[in-house]
């Protein structure tokens, strides 16, 4: 159980800093500011009828468009043309000869487009001026964002590093949620026994770990290391996709309506939309985008189905008052952003439509997990009092073996069982009244303990040891395992015991030495019964004390 606190206070920690660390950075400016070593290369383009053209707004005309700018050696010599595009194909030409083209092949997962991609064109060394003419061509169709941004001549090497640094906010956003959705799952396994709360931790865990992937894929930190923008888009549309599945199953694990119908109606809908999609994308039929009103009904359905569970759970008193509060914010914030994504996309043009749905997400999980790991630590904690309890029940406080409650209970269990063998036997410490009366009863309790480690390291590896009557009487029960018979690991514990016991008084030099009796019966326990080999046991134990005595 400490594991498990330090694991919740491990998460506890991440959001403590995570919310930190964001107050500083959120500060930060988003958009990159030129550096005085370049210059913008937005505007002084224009448009093959002579228009004045701004590479960050183009027109165009059928999909294509064209825009061409003078360069002049002077101003721009060792300067790079550095931009971001989003689903637009291009080529660059200089005095009409190709200096970059930009036509990634997609495979049909990818669809029609890409994601967010960054380029650095190396301008030719020339002398005056130069003609720099794009040819452009609009992979959206117009139903989003696409085109180019954060256009500047400068040195590559600059322009990613500044690109880099701006965008690290989002990137450590993205990678600090999956983490802590990773351990919040991790967390959620190790109460597999208790299937609830195992069932919120995991979805929960499940639902921070899809929403990082949906973040990151707006990061240049995945397409610098993937090379792959169409692999962004995938990520970016898969994740949201599946998002009404996770949401709803955090939904009903937290309402305690996990059998809800409702959950059933939008997996079976989440599914549908993934299979279409992927039909849809390798026929090359439809894309991403002209499918994305499919991705946000189901969306939708998912916040209605999320209120009506949540009402009627209010209505019949099924939610822990405690938990009321913390539940009807988090959907709240999460509903609301979701919303507010739908209006952004479908009325506010914007490059990044999914600001919305990311803030509220986040917002969402990091409530939802402090609450969850603290309802966590909570358990941990009882659970912890209920192990003080069992082992104060079964454990004997002096010698730390099992007592004679754990005892009754193994031969209850040992009763029941109708094959098998077993080895009873039977222990005495001797002359310990006599260490009592002479040496006071801290030596008394020392000769026992010494008595019952002996007895426990002999024979603890086959079988169970148990102190089961008052001060002097220690048990242990050999069920066979392997291939040896009972009476050779017998005859082999008896005589690594008697090793001990001889070790033991040699070192200690005690005035009364330690000895153990001890008696031992077999028992088929199929054919025997066990209480008789048991009281056979105790016979020879105490044969063997009498002729120890007499010695």
């Amino acid at each position: 159980m400490k594991k498990i606190i330090l694991i919740g206070n491990i998460i506890i920690s991440i959001l403590i800093l995570f919310v930190t660390v964001s107050v500083f950075l959120i500060k930060m400016p988003v958009k990159r500011q030129l550096q005085p070593d370049c210059a913008d290369a937005n505007g002084g383009w224009h448009y093959e009828d002579g228009t004045s053209a701004v590479l960050s707004d183009l027109q165009y005309t059928e999909h294509i468009t064209k825009v061409s700018r003078t360069l002049e050696a002077d101003s721009l010599a060792a300067y790079t043309l550095c931009f971001d595009t989003a689903n637009v194909d291009f080529t660059v030409y200089m005095n009409g000869e190709t200096i970059y083209d930009y036509h990634p092949e997609l495979l049909p997962i990818y669809g029609e487009s890409y994601g967010l991609d960054f380029h650095a064109v190396t301008i030719p060394y020339f002398i005056g001026e130069a003609d720099l003419m794009i040819q452009a061509e609009d992979l959206s169709k117009g139903s989003m964002w696409a085109g180019f941004q954060n256009l500047s001549f400068e040195n590559g090497a600059n322009y990613i590093q500044h690109s880099l640094t701006a965008d690290f906010f989002n990137c450590f956003l993205s990678f600090l949620i999956f983490i802590v959705g990773f351990l919040i799952v991790v967390l959620g396994l190790l109460f597999k026994n208790h299937n609830v709360q195992c069932l919120e931790m995991v979805s929960l865990g499940t639902l921070a770990m899809v929403l990082s992937m949906w973040t990151i894929t707006r990061s240049y930190f995945l397409g610098m290391l993937t090379g792959n923008p169409g692999y962004i888009r995938v990520i970016n549309y898969l994740t949201l996709i599946v998002l009404p599945m996770v949401g709803m199953t955090l939904v009903a694990s937290l309402l305690k309506c996990s059998n809800s119908r409702f959950l059933y109606i939008i997996t079976a809908l989440t599914f549908f939309n993934l299979i279409l999609h992927l039909v849809m994308l390798n026929g090359k039929w439809m894309d991403y985008h002209d499918l994305l009103f499919l991705t946000h009904i189901v969306f939708v359905i998912g916040v209605v189905f999320a209120i009506i569970m949540i009402i009627r759970c209010y209505h019949k008193n099924e939610i822990q008052q405690k938990r009321k509060g913390i539940i009807f914010l988090a959907f709240l914030i999460l509903m609301s952003s979701g919303i507010a994504e739908l209006i952004v996309y479908y009325f506010i043009q914007s490059k990044d439509a999914s600001i919305c749905s990311r803030i509220g997400l986040l917002i969402f999980v990091i409530l939802l997990s402090a609450y969850e790991v603290r309802e966590l630590v909570l358990i941990a904690q009882q659970n912890r009092e209920v192990e003080v309890m069992r082992r104060l029940a079964y454990e004997d406080g002096l010698t730390g073996l099992e007592n004679r409650l754990s005892f009754n209970e193994f031969e209850a269990t040992l009763k029941q069982q109708k094959s098998g063998k077993c080895l009873f036997i039977q222990f005495d410490i001797n002359n310990l009244k006599k260490v009592n009366d002479n040496y006071g009863h801290v030596a008394g309790d020392n000769f026992i303990k010494a008595g019952a480690g002996i007895i426990a390291s002999s024979f603890g590896e086959y079988g169970r040891v148990f102190r089961t009557g008052g001060d002097e009487f220690i048990s242990v029960f050999l069920v066979k395992g392997g291939d040896e018979e009972l009476s050779d690991i017998y005859e082999k514990c008896k005589k690594q015991m008697i090793k001990q016991i001889e070790r033991y008084n040699q070192k200690m030099d005690l005035p009364i030495p330690l000895t153990i009796a001890y008696g031992m019966a077999e028992c088929n326990l199929e054919m025997e019964n066990l209480e008789e080999k048991e009281i056979l046991a105790d016979e020879r134990m105490y044969e063997q004390k009498r002729k120890m005595k007499s010695l």
